[in-house]
């Protein structure tokens, strides 16, 4: 599955070893306590291309988000964002030395991509949800 396939290139990020690998990544479901985080599906028109012969190009659009300390403290909001920086430059690294998800055999990656910079979403009183939007592009073949 492709988000599954995701989910673990996320988290061997090496943006995220700062949490000691004890952070859980989820899909679909973020929860309500601090440092968690999910990738989430967006709807998007799968097929790029079609070829003749049944093969095509298709994309796969999530938000990678999570939940995060928030407030008055501005050094606590300039160490959020820059962790979204750093995931988004890491995110460029990857896609340029071609180190991709892995999907089935029938499937090969072509790029993965950041569309949006990170943000703060839904703000609370002390916490505050960021998420940055990605684009995998890929290539499906008809063949079993």
């Amino acid at each position: 599955m492709i988000i599954e396939s995701i989910r673990d290139f996320i988290k061997n990020m090496d943006c995220l070893e700062m949490f000691n690998n004890a952070i859980s990544v989820n899909v679909n479901y973020l929860e309500p306590n601090v440092d968690t985080y999910s990738i989430e599906e967006m709807p998007i028109e799968p097929i790029l291309k079609k070829y003749v012969n049944g093969d095509s190009i298709r994309q796969y659009a999530f938000i990678f988000t999570s939940r995060n300390p928030y407030g008055s403290d501005v050094l606590q909001n300039i160490d959020n964002s820059g962790f979204y920086e750093k995931f988004a430059d890491e995110i460029e690294s990857k896609n340029d030395n071609e180190i991709f998800p892995v999907l089935d055999n029938n499937s090969e990656v072509r790029e993965i991509k950041v569309t949006s910079t990170g943000y703060a979403f839904a703000v609370s009183e002390d916490t505050a949800q960021y998420q940055i939007q990605l684009r995998l592009k890929y290539y499906k073949s008809r063949r079993n």
